[in-house]
Protein backbone atom coordinates (compact mmCIF):
# COMPACT_ATOMS: atom_id res chain seq x y z
CA UNK A 1 0.00 0.00 0.00
CA UNK A 2 1.42 3.47 -1.10
CA UNK A 3 -0.43 5.57 1.23
CA UNK A 4 -3.70 6.26 3.34
CA UNK A 5 -6.23 8.10 2.52
CA UNK A 6 -9.45 9.35 4.22
CA UNK A 7 -11.93 9.87 1.76
CA UNK A 8 -15.62 8.09 1.96
CA UNK A 9 -18.47 8.07 0.19
CA UNK A 10 -21.35 6.33 1.58
CA UNK A 11 -23.71 3.85 -0.36
CA UNK A 12 -27.20 2.48 -0.01
CA UNK A 13 -29.59 -0.34 -1.03
CA UNK A 14 -32.11 1.04 -3.83
CA UNK A 15 -35.21 2.06 -1.56
CA UNK A 16 -33.09 2.56 1.58
CA UNK A 17 -34.69 3.12 4.43
CA UNK A 18 -38.45 2.09 3.05
CA UNK A 19 -37.51 -0.73 0.74
CA UNK A 20 -34.96 -3.56 0.60
CA UNK A 21 -36.30 -5.44 -1.94
CA UNK A 22 -34.25 -4.75 -4.91
CA UNK A 23 -30.99 -6.18 -5.59
CA UNK A 24 -27.58 -4.05 -6.61
CA UNK A 25 -24.18 -4.37 -6.76
CA UNK A 26 -21.76 -1.79 -6.08
CA UNK A 27 -17.97 -1.56 -7.74
CA UNK A 28 -15.59 0.65 -5.50
CA UNK A 29 -12.31 1.52 -6.77
CA UNK A 30 -9.69 3.04 -5.13
CA UNK A 31 -6.25 4.64 -6.38
CA UNK A 32 -3.81 1.77 -8.01
CA UNK A 33 -1.74 0.79 -4.63
CA UNK A 34 -4.11 0.98 -2.18
CA UNK A 35 -6.86 -1.15 -0.51
CA UNK A 36 -10.82 -0.72 -0.36
CA UNK A 37 -12.06 -0.54 2.88
CA UNK A 38 -16.02 -0.92 3.59
CA UNK A 39 -17.42 -0.38 7.07
CA UNK A 40 -21.15 -1.15 7.32
CA UNK A 41 -22.95 1.19 8.92
CA UNK A 42 -26.11 0.30 9.10
CA UNK A 43 -27.40 -3.67 7.74
CA UNK A 44 -31.06 -4.32 8.73
CA UNK A 45 -32.11 -7.78 6.20
CA UNK A 46 -34.03 -11.04 7.16
CA UNK A 47 -31.78 -13.36 8.49
CA UNK A 48 -33.76 -16.44 6.44
CA UNK A 49 -32.76 -14.65 2.86
CA UNK A 50 -31.28 -11.45 2.46
CA UNK A 51 -27.72 -11.00 2.61
CA UNK A 52 -25.09 -8.36 1.64
CA UNK A 53 -21.82 -10.10 0.23
CA UNK A 54 -18.46 -8.11 -0.61
CA UNK A 55 -15.54 -9.71 -2.97
CA UNK A 56 -12.62 -8.38 -3.92
CA UNK A 57 -12.25 -7.15 -7.58
CA UNK A 58 -15.23 -6.96 -9.62
CA UNK A 59 -16.69 -9.86 -10.99
CA UNK A 60 -15.80 -13.43 -9.79
CA UNK A 61 -13.56 -12.28 -7.37
CA UNK A 62 -13.00 -14.27 -3.64
CA UNK A 63 -15.74 -13.27 -0.99
CA UNK A 64 -14.47 -10.97 1.53
CA UNK A 65 -17.48 -11.08 3.74
CA UNK A 66 -20.77 -13.04 3.80
CA UNK A 67 -22.39 -14.29 6.84
CA UNK A 68 -20.26 -11.80 8.91
CA UNK A 69 -21.45 -8.66 7.54
CA UNK A 70 -23.49 -6.99 10.56
CA UNK A 71 -23.57 -3.43 11.96
CA UNK A 72 -19.94 -1.90 13.08
CA UNK A 73 -17.60 -4.56 10.62
CA UNK A 74 -14.83 -3.03 8.55
CA UNK A 75 -13.78 -5.23 5.55
CA UNK A 76 -10.88 -4.52 3.23
CA UNK A 77 -9.31 -6.02 0.21
CA UNK A 78 -6.18 -8.00 0.76
CA UNK A 79 -4.71 -7.25 -2.58
CA UNK A 80 -7.15 -5.31 -4.96
CA UNK A 81 -8.38 -1.83 -5.30
CA UNK A 82 -11.62 -2.71 -6.47
CA UNK A 83 -14.48 -4.21 -4.21
CA UNK A 84 -18.27 -5.11 -5.22
CA UNK A 85 -20.36 -4.67 -2.78
CA UNK A 86 -23.49 -7.19 -3.61
CA UNK A 87 -26.90 -6.49 -2.21
CA UNK A 88 -29.00 -9.96 -2.71
CA UNK A 89 -32.51 -9.51 -0.95
CA UNK A 90 -35.06 -12.41 -1.36
CA UNK A 91 -37.22 -10.61 0.39
CA UNK A 92 -36.77 -7.31 1.61
CA UNK A 93 -40.08 -7.08 3.91
CA UNK A 94 -40.33 -4.91 6.76
CA UNK A 95 -36.52 -3.94 6.67
CA UNK A 96 -34.10 -1.22 5.96
CA UNK A 97 -31.64 -2.84 3.72
CA UNK A 98 -27.66 -1.54 3.87
CA UNK A 99 -26.13 1.68 4.85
Amino acid sequence: MTGITNKSIQIFSPGFPNDASIPCDFILKVDPGMLVQVEILLLEANSCCDHLVLYEGTLGGNVIADDKVQKGSLFNTKTQNFMRVSWQPKGGVNVKGMM
